[in-house]
This record gives structure tokens, C-alpha cells and sequence, in this order.
């Protein structure tokens, strides 16, 4: 297991345990897994074992199709051109997000709209409804929070605009009992990043129910081939592929994914019980989410960088959230509604330590350390 808690030395022959805001927990399964691959023989490049994982991600979250390519980042872009999403088209996406979400839109010659979030830091549907003339929604589950997904997804039918889901936050998080992340909209994507709840290095994969959709979306990403092996091309398509060597690290971690979830929701209640409550809140999570990250809401950016300095001096590495889009040199001429409660929240967030390796008493010496500053 890779060692979250490694020594460092602080002055006068003292050291403390350096915990990071986040790595991915690779296993010794992980290695054998891997390796066992490399010795079978395959060409590494995207076959059965890429198939295996597509499997065990549309079954996980009850959706029909899934394709595996590089990153999420893709994911988006393939899901905006697989909906028919591009130039002249306009698409909603929340303020607080990473900035894969908007520049995927940009990226399929779409135009994005940038639209205020709620109180769960998910898109507001109230400021959704005041646009006029939106062809498409990107929805983020923003760390594992579902907010308003479900009632967006229904507004998005009624008025006949395209869903997007970017859950590239939320495998294993869910809006209710019977729905799962993933299975929001018209399609959905997530991301494998090494800081994702499971980890391939990179990658990502787009899931949709549309039998038309999925086909446009693989035609895409493997040339548009007119079959497989041939040179001959149905039109326009490009080289998104996975690879067998990623899919066999990302079935190994999927295979212990509960594990994972069970353990995140645990240490959210060792965070809840133990920060006190002069220094901020981790605002609360329904029963059935599942946090991607461990988010201090503080009451100001100044308290916000105070405790990161804080708790960096003791080898605890924090994250600032994602800052507004709206503030991003790139998009400041984009079209928006008035942004408020992200252009001013959104500065208050700080992440604390998230890997799935952390256990109980090392979020307990985290809180600790919060509390003994303030």
C-alpha cells in the first residue's frame, strides 16, 4: 500500500507523520494485477480487458452502454458530439466545477452559458430556468452532493435540452436508494484520475441508455471505421482508445470500490464530529452520497488560507477548492447570470486530506491540529 503517512523531519531531531490531501491507494493487488497482464502476452492496447471494465461500470450504475477513453476530459467532449452538441448550440455549466467541463464545450465548438450554483455547490436550477434559449446541461454531482439533479433532469425533459451528467466526482455516490451517480440525463462520464475514488493513472469512460448515441460516440473514438482492422472509414473519427494495461489496474481497484465508499462515509463522521464548529463546517452529505473530497467550509478566504498554513506546518497538505470559472482569464467575456453565491463562497473551501488509505485516528490527528490552531 502506498505510505500516506510517511515521516518528516520538523527541527531539533522531532518528525511527524506528512499526510497528503490526497493519492490513490495502490495495493499489492494492484501490482499483481498488472503485472500478471504484462506477462499474458496481450498487445496492451484497448481489448478484453478494457471490455471487462466498461462492464463493471455500466452494470455498477444501471446504464446500458459504456466506453472507456483516455480521460474525462474526452468523456465530455465525445458526450457533447455524440448528443449532437456543438457549434451554435448553447450549454449550461455550474460556476464551481474543474475547468474540464467548460473547456469541453469549447472544445466541441459549443457556446457555454456559466450559471450559478446552490447551496450544495451543484448548478442552481432556479438560475437554470431564467436562461432562455439553452440547448444543453452539463450537471456536476460536485463532490459526491447531488443537489438538484434529479428536478434538473425533469425541467431538461419537459423543455427538451440535453443532459450531460459530469460525475467525474461521484462513482458511488447517489441521488436516491435506487439511483445511482452515472445514470443521470442523456449521458454520463466519469474520470480515473489518480485522485479519483478508484484510479487507472488516467482515464474515463462515457455511459448513455441511447442505442444511436452510443454508436456515434464509438464510431468517434475508433477512426469510424467500417469495421474493425480495416482502413476503409465510414467519415470523420479519431483515436480515443483505452488501454488493456489502465483496464487492468481500474478492474483490480473497481474490485474493492465498496470498500472505498464504506470508508469515505466513515471518515466523514470522524471529520463532522471532531473539527469544532468556531473554525467552519464539512457541510453535510445525504445518507446515501458519498464524498469525493472532505470540503472545510470556512467563514472567509483569509480563514480559509490560515488554516492551510496552519496544518502545513505540521506535513498536512491541503487543496483549495476549484475558484469560479467566472474568475479564469479565458472565460471572463463568456455569457453568464449573475454568479453571487459562487463568486463568493466559492473562495471559502479548502479540502482537507481525502485518500482512501486515511483511517480513522489519522483524520482524528488532523482535527486535531485544526482545532489546536484557532
Amino acid at each position: 500500500m502506498v505510505h500516506t503517512l510517511a515521516q518528516i523531519q520538523i527541527g531539533q531531531g522531532l518528525t511527524i507523520k506528512r499526510i497528503n490531501q490526497v493519492e490513490p491507494d495502490i495495493t499489492k493487488d494492484d501490482i499483481t494485477a498488472v503485472n500478471e497482464y504484462m506477462l499474458s502476452g496481450g498487445w496492451i492496447t484497448e481489448n478484453d480487458l478494457t471490455r471487462e471494465l466498461e462492464g463493471k461500470i455500466k452494470d455498477f450504475v444501471d446504464r446500458k452502454y459504456a466506453l472507456a477513453v483516455p480521460n474525462g476530459t474526452i468523456a465530455i467532449y465525445l458526450a457533447l458530439l455524440g448528443l449532437g452538441i456543438g457549434k451554435g448550440k448553447r450549454v449550461a455549466v455550474p460556476n464551481i466545477t474543474m475547468i474540464a467541463t467548460i473547456n469541453a464545450v469549447i472544445w466541441a465548438g459549443a457556446e457555454p452559458v456559466i450559471v450559478d450554483v446552490d447551496n450544495n455547490f451543484c448548478l442552481s436550477i432556479e438560475k437554470l430556468k431564467d436562461l432562455k434559449n439553452i440547448d444543453a446541461v452539463i450537471f456536476v454531482p460536485l463532490n459526491g452532493r447531488t443537489g438538484s439533479g434529479i428536478e434538473i433532469e425533469e425541467w431538461c425533459g419537459e423543455k427538451g435540452v440535453v443532459l450531460i451528467e459530469d460525475s467525474a466526482h461521484a462513482l458511488g455516490s447517489q441521488y436516491s436508494i435506487q439511483r445511482m451517480c452515472g445514470k443521470l440525463g442523456d449521458a454520463s462520464i466519469f474520470s480515473f484520475t489518480p485522485h479519483k475514488i478508484i484510479t487507472m493513472g488516467q482515464g474515463g469512460i462515457v455511459l448513455t441508455d441511447s442505442d444511436e448515441v452510443i454508436e456515434k460516440i464509438e464510431d468517434l473514438k475508433t477512426f469510424n471505421r467500417k469495421k474493425d482492422a480495416s482502413d476503409w472509414h465510414k467519415g470523420y473519427g479519431l483515436n480515443f482508445k483505452l488501454t488493456d494495461l489502465q483496464a487492468a489496474l481500474g478492474i483490480s481497484q473497481f474490485s474493492r470500490l465498496l470498500s472505498y465508499i464504506e470508508n469515505k462515509r466513515e471518515l466523514l463522521k470522524v471529520y463532522n464530529s471532531n473539527i469544532s464548529e468556531k473554525i467552519g463546517e464539512i457541510k453535510k452529505f445525504k445518507s446515501f452520497e458519498t464524498p469525493w473530497f472532505f470540503d472545510l467550509h470556512l467563514e472567509d478566504k483569509t480563514k480559509r488560507d490560515k488554516v492551510a498554513s496552519h496544518l502545513k506546518k505540521y506535513g498536512i497538505s491541503t487543496r483549495n477548492s476549484y475558484p469560479p470559472l467566472s474568475y479564469q482569464e479565458h472565460l471572463v467575456t463568456m455569457e453568464k447570470t449573475e454568479l453571487e453565491f459562487s463568486e463568493k463562497e466559492g473562495e471559502k473551501i479548502l479540502w482537507l486530506p481525502s485518500s482512501n488509505s486515511l483511517k480513522e485516528e489519522d483524520v482524528m490527528s488532523i482535527t486535531e491540529y485544526i482545532n489546536s490552531g484557532f
